[in-house]
């Protein structure tokens, strides 16, 4: 699908919604329209929808046939990095015939993106320079509400001249930014107006308005995107205003609206990616404030019914006919050869055997100008790249090439799926690959084949989804839940007809980087604890693998041991596990049995990790990673302060497991580790401010290969490493 199908799908979306807001705007949750907008924006960013009788596209199609509409291609259901693993070397490039119209539309449409965008980001950062100036906010009340509304993100209460409404900017670190004419005696007024801004900061308004802009610099040619940006921003103020009459009341409505009218008194100017209290549909508001009232069933029913009407009438594509075929875009194919295409997709051809199949394209195709168009097929890369958003072309390398290529009995198919977690500095990522093989092709039907493909596909497509974070983060619990899934398709799709197997390589998703070097406080910890503290018996079937030549071993044999006695009992092992992950151990260990515990152990645990996952996945073992915060620096002058925070990541190679010994390896990384967290605890926090981030990565590399050697290697991950720092003391303050 093209930017202009796009843009017109968006814009027949977007009226229905405006028609709807026109005249249920007052009569239904005011999140609806927000969730109407959400899909709105998806409409126009991804560039694919899922066709649907119901569809808008589909009625008009069908009642009009003789007319060609704006085309909305056809998607698979299951796009993630999914294709067959084919070779592509050698292949022909499509040649640039490309009309001048359509050359002169695309240089317009990107500069037309750059102007916007570059408007957007200067307004911004000349926003971004005035709210540095700001002064923090010393309130005794602003301070108490900051106490009862805890965030994992830390929100920030600061004021400034510059302003004449109260706005909130920033993702991960929100800062909630008041007029320095504030009557901040007038605690209500404060109350009203702060639970208005944490609502914002809780739904994440500055990332629905970013998103808004990036579709707002795509589609900049499109008068009905420019209207939904406009609404899309009202909306999202009347919804902090309902929610924060909920919170407090219908009685609050006329103490609410008199606080709107008096922050409406003077505009603050254009402020993307910002929520503020401006004067733009004042009136709207202060309406809508005095026309709330409770949400009943009945009223959240028809809600729902709407989005899901409307989502699928204006969000999907038009249903193809049984025997319409789609076209194949923007390739260097000849009307002639397209039709010779599609005369291999027979009437019916799905419910073949795949030995008739076969046969029926092998006759088809017995020519030497047949044998030609083939071979370009294959090698075209802009016909591949359509594979899973043409029908056409995914027959043509999902179903033609496998079946009727020279080694046809087993054909591998690969894709993956990651989270999208903005606190983690590593998501979790699943990758696969999964084998078809064909045992009996006269009574498997293509159909079948196509089934099994798409549902194996699905199935560890779906893995991730409904998993929490801690259980992301379990690489135990995870390996389990991924073998479950392969044992249960293994049983939905292997027959004496098809057989699968599966590789996979699954990356845990990381720790959440909680700010300010990612400490938690003693009781979060105890929260998050999946198993409680390790008991004496732990310890001590553990420290029996402390012989007094253990150093002298190899990596190889000591790992061995190690899963061997976590292969004992595995909630033994993950007790001691979470104990030397929050360093709580209930058990008194002298330095070496802690030195043991929290190193030699915990380093052969994680290599053993990755042992065991390459033996599942069949690849090659990747080296151990590793996270380390330290604590922050701080320091503190006339009531404001400074701030440092560091964290890294580092990896290390083993050139041979079997030749270095464990007390190498352990005087290694012990060492490293070490030397870094005494520099950073001996190095004075003024000279510490003073450094860049390339200073502070420039000293790591510089230890991390004092310790390196033949044998072992240490990689600091430039990418990798956060260095943080705040400095508020010599600011000046009116």
């Amino acid at each position: 699908m093209n930017i202009l199908q796009m843009s017109f799908s968006g814009a027949a979306f977007i009226t229905a919604v405006v028609l709807i807001r026109a005249v249920a705007i007052n009569k239904l949750p005011k999140k609806t329209f927000l969730v109407l907008w959400e899909l709105v924006m998806l409409r126009l960013l991804i560039p694919f929808s899922i066709p649907s009788m119901f569809s808008v596209y589909t009625l008009v199609t069908h009642s009009i046939a003789s007319t060609t509409l704006p085309e909305v291609e056809t998607d698979y259901s299951i796009p993630a990095m999914q294709g067959l693993l084919v070779t592509t070397q050698g292949a022909e490039q499509p040649p640039a015939d490309i009309s001048s119209s359509v050359s002169m539309w695309f240089i317009v449409w990107c500069a037309g993106i750059i102007l916007i965008a570059l408007f957007f980001v200067i307004s911004y950062l000349r926003c971004l320079i005035e709210f540095r100036t700001a002064l923090p906010v010393r309130n005794h009340y602003v301070e108490k509400w900051l106490e009862k509304c805890p965030l994992k993100r830390p929100i920030l209460v600061r004021q400034s001249d510059r302003i004449f409404a109260p706005l909130t900017y920033g993702i991960f670190r929100p800062v909630i930014l008041m007029p320095k004419k504030m009557d901040w005696k007038n605690e209500k007024q404060l109350q009203y107006i702060l639970s208005h801004e944490y609502v914002h900061i809780c739904r994440y308004d500055t990332v629905t308005k970013l998103v808004a802009t990036l579709a707002l610099c795509i589609h900049w040619f499109n008068p009905f995107v420019w209207v939904m940006y406009i609404l899309l921003n009202r909306d999202i103020e009347l919804a902090c205003d309902e929610s924060v009459i909920r919170q407090f009341g219908e009685k609050s409505k006329s103490a609410y609206s008199l606080m709107l009218i008096n922050m409406e008194a003077t505009k603050s100017g254009l402020l993307p990616f910002c929520n503020n209290f401006s004067k733009n549909a004042i009136e709207e508001r202060i309406t809508a404030v005095m026309k709330i009232r409770k949400t009943s069933l009945f009223a959240i029913c028809i809600a729902a019914i709407l989005i899901v009407g409307v989502t699928t009438t204006f969000a999907t594509s038009a249903a193809e006919s049984s025997k319409k075929k789609d076209t194949i875009h923007d390739t260097d194919f000849s009307d002639e050869e397209i039709d010779k295409l599609l005369a291999l997709q027979f009437d019916g051809y799905e419910d073949m055997s795949v030995l008739e199949f076969q046969n029926k394209v092998w006759k088809l195709t017995d020519t030497e100008e047949y044998r030609n168009l083939l071979e370009k097929f294959s090698q075209n890369t802009t016909l591949y790249e359509q594979k899973d958003s043409n029908e056409t072309a995914s027959f043509l390398f999902y179903t033609l090439e496998p079946l009727t290529a020279e080694k046809w009995q087993t054909r591998d198919f690969g894709g993956g799926i990651a989270t999208d977690y903005p606190g983690a500095s590593d998501n979790a990522m699943l990758e696969f690959v999964f084998s078809l093989t064909i045992q009996n092709a006269d009574t498997l039907t293509v159909g079948e084949y196509n089934a099994a493909r798409l549902g194996v596909a699905s199935g560890l497509q779906n893995i991730l989804q409904g998993k929490t974070k801690e259980q992301l983060q379990n690489d135990s619990f995870m390996q389990e839940a991924i073998h479950a899934e392969i044992e249960k398709l293994n049983e939905q799709w292997n027959t004496d007809k098809l057989q699968i197997s599966v590789d996979y390589s699954y990356i845990p998703l990381s720790e959440p980087d909680t700010g300010r070097g990612g400490q938690e406080t003693i009781e979060e910890e105890q929260e998050r604890r999946e198993y409680p503290n390790g008991t004496e018996e732990d310890y001590r079937s553990l420290l029996d693998l402390k012989t007094a030549d253990y150093q002298s071993r190899s990596v190889a044999d000591f790992n061995m041991d190690l899963l061997e006695w976590a292969n004992e009992s595995y909630e033994r092992m993950e007790r001691i596990n979470v104990d030397t992950a929050q360093q709580d151990f209930s058990v008194n260990l002298d330095s070496d049995e802690l030195s043991f515990v929290a190193l030699t152990t915990w380093l052969s645990g994680v290599e053993n990790g990755k042992y065991v996952q390459s033996i599942n996945t069949g690849r090659k073992e990747e080296d151990p990673i590793h996270n380390q915060y330290l604590p922050s620096k701080t320091a503190e002058e006339n009531g404001y302060g400074a701030w440092c925070d560091l964290f890294y990541q580092f990896s290390y190679h083993i050139s041979d497991k079997k030749t270095l010994t464990v007390g190498e390896r352990d005087y290694c990384i012990g060492n490293m580790m070490s030397e870094i967290q005494d520099f950073w605890n001996k190095t004075d926090i003024e000279e510490m401010l003073s450094m860049t981030k390339d200073d502070i990565v420039s000293k790591l590399k510089e230890i991390a290969a004092e310790y390196s050697n033949d044998n072992i290697t240490i990689t600091i991950y430039e990418d990798s490493v956060s260095f943080e720092k705040m400095d508020e003391r010599n600011m000046e303050f009116d």
